[in-house]
């Protein structure tokens, strides 16, 4: 009889869709702070609670926080873990929204490094995601956990046909890759029940919204040929060049009209007047979001002239560079102002990143049509 391994392995092991999760958590903490910050600039700022009591939303971001932590310790079905993700995310958002307040003396609440800040948290988040989202080799006991997990939908009445088969894969790459006997017997018996006549699969279910909007993908991908594509992102590169020139000009104006003396303040906005008047950040952003002008502005042009390659590169490099290093910048001096024009680059940034998986990366088979050039 082969050797039972001795020992405990407490090794972590990734739970099966994380994926979907953090990016429950992420959407969830990214509209949670924008929400808030919207709703209250709406609103004027209202308190909640008269006289010395003043009820924060820190205080329901913790109340948020903490179901966050109940769901999962108390509930074991799949749905709870969702729940938890979303409670999770708007519970970190509207705590750290009030960031300012716990790093200052006087609780200032608009404290200019608060916005990069929290701007700088959505970020490392949002790349936890996209480290997670990479396809990654399982061993054996993994994949055994993910079956494991898989099974609730069975005892939920809830396992579908696609479902059944992910399960049957998982268990035949066990079988082939393992030889811990424990591990081998548990998914071979796991695979003889699941394909056995007990087994009654339930019809797929998704919700209407969902269809919806898969048929708006596919219509949208359908409509956006390579031309087309092409075409709305040197629109979109050439405007972020653009507006990034526009912006040094303006500031440069500004700041030589200062120094000879000539008031022009009513032409400008309060905010680069404050920039104005801190020189060195200044002069970082001068150098910075001209070096990002200047890529996004060249990869509209090479697009223009059909040198995809070399356009996408460089679109992706001036966007990445903006949302990881400018945007942070950009939130300490204009704060949540910011907010719309990195979202307009993450837009475009993942447009780039479409065009390049769907015409320069995805290999072509000979019953593909012929590429529109």
């Amino acid at each position: 009889m082969p050797a039972i391994p001795q020992g405990a392995n407490r090794t972590p092991v990734r739970r099966d869709k994380a994926e979907q999760l953090v990016l429950v958590t992420v959407l969830s903490f990214g509209g949670s702070v924008m929400f808030t910050r919207i709703f209250l600039e709406l609103t004027g700022y209202p308190q909640l609670g008269g006289g010395e009591l003043h009820i924060a939303h820190v205080v329901w971001g913790g109340l948020f926080l903490f179901a966050a932590t109940l769901l999962p310790i108390i509930l074991a079905n799949q749905w709870a873990l969702y729940w938890s993700a979303a409670a999770g995310g708007i519970g970190f958002g509207l705590f750290v929204d009030e960031v300012g307040k716990f790093i200052t003396q006087s609780n200032d609440y608009f404290y200019p490094p608060a916005a990069p800040i929290v701007y700088t948290l959505f970020l490392i988040t949002t790349l936890v995601y996209i480290h997670i989202r990479r396809p990654k080799e399982a061993s054996p006991r993994e994949e055994l956990y993910r079956v494991l997990q898989g099974l609730q939908e069975l005892l939920d009445h809830d396992l579908d046909a696609t479902e059944r088969a992910a399960l049957t894969k998982r268990l035949d790459s066990i079988r082939r890759q393992t030889d811990d006997p424990q591990l081998l017997k548990l998914a071979e018996s796991l695979d003889q029940y699941i394909q056995s006549e007990l087994i009654q699969t339930a019809p797929e279910r998704r919700p209407k919204w969902v269809l919806k909007f898969q048929g708006w993908v596919k219509a949208v991908e359908n409509f956006l040929t390579r031309p087309r594509l092409r075409t709305v992102l040197i629109l979109c590169l050439g405007f972020v060049g653009v507006y990034s020139i526009i912006k040094l000009v303006t500031l440069g104006v500004f700041v030589s009209a200062v120094f000879q003396g000539v008031d022009i303040t009513p032409l400008v906005r309060p905010a680069d007047i404050e920039v104005a008047n801190q020189p060195l950040w200044f002069a970082i952003r001068l150098a910075v979001q001209g070096f990002v002008g200047f890529l996004s502005f060249l990869a509209a042009i090479y697009l223009l002239l059909k040198r995809d390659h070399t356009a996408v590169t460089l679109a992706i490099l001036g966007l990445t560079f903006s949302l990881a290093v400018v945007n942070i910048l950009v939130y300490y001096l204009d704060q949540f102002s910011a907010t719309f024009g990195a979202l307009f680059e993450f837009l475009v940034l993942m447009g780039v990143a479409v065009y390049r998986q769907r015409f320069l990366i995805t290999p072509r088979t000979p019953t593909d049509p012929p590429i529109d050039l």
